[in-house]
């Protein structure tokens, strides 16, 4: 039986272009962002689906301790699941790529060198698709 879609959060699979395209619908607590993830992993691996084009425009916020978990806890949780490598695509305002603490909670690029995940900030959502698309 599928999980129940968290009301925060909006998640569909498009078969055309091999992506899960997820839009964070309003601000979230640590626990929500938490039970999202999870969610959004139950939906990933039913369409083995290794590219996520992740819209946090409406969510805003970003935080070390969130961040943290993502890459203590989550992330490393997805090549098992998903059988390779998985890229990650986020869609967020132009403010939150200014916004030092928000910058300081995500990795820099040269984290993910041997990782079996890969993440990318973007502005724009057809940059962000292009990227996914070049990594398949």
């Amino acid at each position: 039986m599928p999980l129940p879609t968290p009301d925060y959060l909006n998640a569909l699979y498009r078969p055309d272009l091999n992506v899960l395209v997820v839009r964070w619908m309003r601000l979230v607590t640590l626990a929500e962002m938490q039970q999202g993830y999870l969610y959004l992993l139950e939906v990933a691996a039913q369409h083995q689906c290794r590219f996520w084009l992740l819209d946090a425009r409406r969510r805003f916020n970003t935080d070390r301790e969130g961040a943290a978990w993502m890459v203590t806890t989550f992330l490393p949780t997805l090549a098992a699941r998903l059988g390779g490598r998985t890229y990650l695509a986020y869609l967020l305002m132009p403010v939150i790529m200014r916004d030092a603490e928000a910058d300081a909670a995500f990795p820099p690029a040269h984290f993910f060198e041997d990782k079996p995940f890969m993440s990318e900030r973007f502005v724009d959502e057809q940059q962000a698709m292009a990227w996914l698309q070049a990594a398949q």
